[in-house]
């Protein structure tokens, strides 16, 4: 049985290192984190929904949040598809699935697939971005996750995604912010 992460619990205490080397410390007694656990770096879906923080980061830095991108890809694999500019920020690759276990990020089914059917529009947005060079570096099952904590250290939203592409809506994120 996987550990779940519910609202109201203590965020796991951790200190991580990004790929570009920057200290990150979660929970961050200076603001809200958002930590937005993903499938393989090469994953379509999830560099969608990449581009989108990076899109909106300003509006969670006007909100005092932190983001946070996760990984179970290697270092190499990253870098290799994140591109010459570091995104605004830190990305931490998990090649054990320490931090993914910690969260209960574990999830691994081909359902997530078949549930991708009832999302049209981000299939067609995934395969329109995705590269010819995809890598599995990781479970090409894994869901994805996504979790808001404050500087306090407790969790204000947890969601477990329900296919491959799920993630909640940035404003969403934004209105558990108080």
């Amino acid at each position: 049985m996987r550990k779940v992460i519910h609202v109201g619990d203590t965020a796991p205490i951790l200190q991580v290192t990004d790929v570009w080397g920057k200290t990150v410390s979660i929970p961050d007694s200076e603001k809200w984190t958002y930590l937005s656990f993903h499938r393989f770096a090469a994953c379509p879906f999830c560099n969608l929904r990449t581009n989108e923080l990076i899109r909106n980061y300003e509006r969670f830095q006007q909100n005092r949040v932190e983001v946070v991108s996760l990984w179970p890809s290697s270092k190499d694999h990253l870098l290799q598809f994140a591109g010459d500019e570091p995104t605004p920020f830190p990305l931490i690759s998990d090649e054990k699935m320490q931090i993914y276990k910690a969260y209960g990020v574990t999830e691994s089914s081909f359902v997530g697939a078949f549930r991708l059917l009832l999302h049209p529009k981000l299939m067609v947005g995934a395969l329109k971005s995705r590269r010819k060079d995809i890598d599995f570096d990781g479970d090409p099952k894994l869901m994805p996750a996504s979790f808001l904590i404050d500087p306090e250290g407790r969790v204000k939203m947890a969601y477990y995604g329900r296919h491959f592409g799920d993630h909640p809506d940035i404003q969403t994120i934004l209105d558990h912010v108080s």
